[in-house]
């Protein structure tokens, strides 16, 4: 998958301060995109313990899609979306181009979300086809003003309090994709 990140000057996008915080935006990535894509997010948290088969840096989020096909591609394509957010959230803050299968800590995703899209899209040419144009439609999704001020809070939150789960959640998430 290529896509071409295009760094544009915006005021809340600021220089990298340390591995917590772009933590913090990879995860509100996840979560705010889950949230808009209808999913109810049960928890999001920063860890900093590394051990065998963790990075030393890395988060969680989980969503709750309720009762849904797992097998329909809506819904694959919204989980692929939630996935492929957090690297793109993370593209944007720290204003990198690398796609996210060169980046060693998002080989998770990337991994997720191309074994997702194998239940829809068999033919590994149409899945990449597909990853490369749903990095593109996050990455519009994401620029816009109010998506980015919902993630920037999500991080800001995630900073302060390292885990959030979903009542701390439901206000901040709430309040910046409604308006």
């Amino acid at each position: 998958m290529c896509f071409e990140v295009i760094a544009n000057e915006k005021d809340t996008v600021s220089m990298v301060d340390d591995e917590e915080t772009i933590t913090a935006y990879h995860e509100a990535g996840h979560a705010v995109i889950g949230f808009l894509l209808g999913g109810q997010i049960e928890s999001v948290g920063l860890y900093a313990e590394a051990d065998e088969w963790l990075p030393e840096r890395f988060g969680d989020c989980h969503v709750n899609w309720g009762r849904v096909d797992a097998n329909a591609n809506e819904q694959i394509e919204r989980e692929v979306l939630t996935v492929l957010a957090g690297p793109v959230a993370e593209m944007i803050y720290t204003q990198e181009e690398m796609h996210p299968a060169d980046n060693p800590t998002w080989a998770h995703d990337w991994n997720l979300a191309d074994q997702l899209c194998r239940r829809m899209l068999p033919d590994p040419y149409s899945r990449q086809t597909f990853l490369t144009a749903a990095l593109m439609v996050l990455r519009d999704q994401i620029w816009r003003d109010q998506c980015w001020a919902a993630i920037a809070a999500v991080a800001d939150e995630l900073l302060a309090h390292e885990s959030l789960d979903a009542d701390q959640l439901s206000e901040t998430l709430r309040f910046w994709t409604t308006r």
